[in-house]
């Protein structure tokens, strides 16, 4: 079995089919749970934070919920025109952070692209639809990206918000999206997170940050629990079945995670959750690099 993206997608994935999770818990700090330690002296994201502020962390990740609405078209037997379908909705939960002062937010690429909203949509129709040629379907999509806080201290989007799709990198390219939260939908918004300056190294230890998935029966009623900390260290440096570079990591990155951040023992951004590979001898999960996010950040004059 190949790469499985993290996002909670119920209906379908482009890289691999994704399994949903309902997440557990309580209004108390996870991060305070598992014992992560340390306070940094600083709010600001460019200063350079001694140990981990978990309540800093908390306050970053969003909660993103992507609607893909869309029609279906089906060429049929291929002598006449594509059949439209009725209108067909999916839904898919991933997790987001603040990367910038003026509501910038970062996710993983496959969480809102274009090809995967339209996968979702096919998959849809085809649990109704019996078809010939499944290959020759293609279909129209709108997609809405919605994004929330967990209803606790520190929060400061405390309502659902529509956040608007900036820059994609596909999954093949990269895994990274920008996406903005525009006007003073959340003001004020939500700290920025600082952003290490160098790739991780092998043996680093470091905390994968996400919302487990909550699957297709997510809505704007539901609500958000708090996000999960899992802590490991990274593995090695790795080119995905696609040749992208990525690390592995050995913290667990359950379905609706991705997208979210992994940051070292001082609590910088190393990498961006992307996806996870299961079957062989044991799963292992890959993150983004932190050159290849600087990157994409400056390229959409983040910095």
């Amino acid at each position: 079995m190949g790469p499985r993206p993290t996002s909670a997608l119920p209906l379908v994935a482009v890289v691999l089919a994704i399994s949903t999770a309902c997440v557990q818990g309580g209004g108390e700090n996870p991060a305070a749970q598992q014992n992560v330690p340390g306070v940094i002296e600083s709010n600001s994201p460019d200063a350079e934070p001694s140990t981990m502020n978990p309540q800093r962390l908390d306050d970053s990740v969003v909660f993103l919920m992507t609607t893909v609405s869309g029609y279906v078209l089906d060429p049929g037997s291929g002598e006449g025109d594509d059949v439209r379908s009725t209108e067909v909705t999916a839904v898919r939960t991933c997790t987001g952070w603040m990367a910038g002062e003026n509501g910038e937010i970062i996710t993983a690429g496959h969480c809102v692209g274009r090809d995967e909203g339209r996968g979702a949509v096919i998959e849809s129709y085809l649990d109704d639809h019996d078809v010939a040629d499944e290959a020759a379907l293609d279909a129209e999509v709108d997609i809405r990206v919605m994004a929330g806080q967990p209803d606790v201290d520190g929060a400061t989007i405390t309502d659902w918000v529509t956040v608007r799709i900036a820059d994609v990198m596909p999954t093949e390219r990269g895994d990274l999206a920008l996406l903005r939260i525009d006007g003073p939908a959340a003001d004020p918004r939500p700290p920025a997170l600082p952003i290490a300056d160098d790739d991780p190294r092998p043996g680093d230890r470091i905390t994968a940050i996400g919302f487990p998935g909550a699957g297709g029966d997510v809505a704007e009623e539901t609500a958000i629990q708090p996000p999960s900390f899992k802590s490991g260290s990274v593995s090695t440096r790795r080119a995905s079945p696609r040749g992208v570079e990525g690390y592995e990591i050995d913290a667990e990155l359950s379905p609706g995670m991705a997208g979210g951040p992994t940051v070292d023992e001082r609590g910088r951004v190393v990498g961006v959750n992307s996806y996870a590979i299961r079957g062989g001898y044991q799963a292992f999960n890959v993150i983004t690099g932190t050159s290849d996010l600087r990157r994409f950040l400056a390229d959409n004059g983040v910095w």
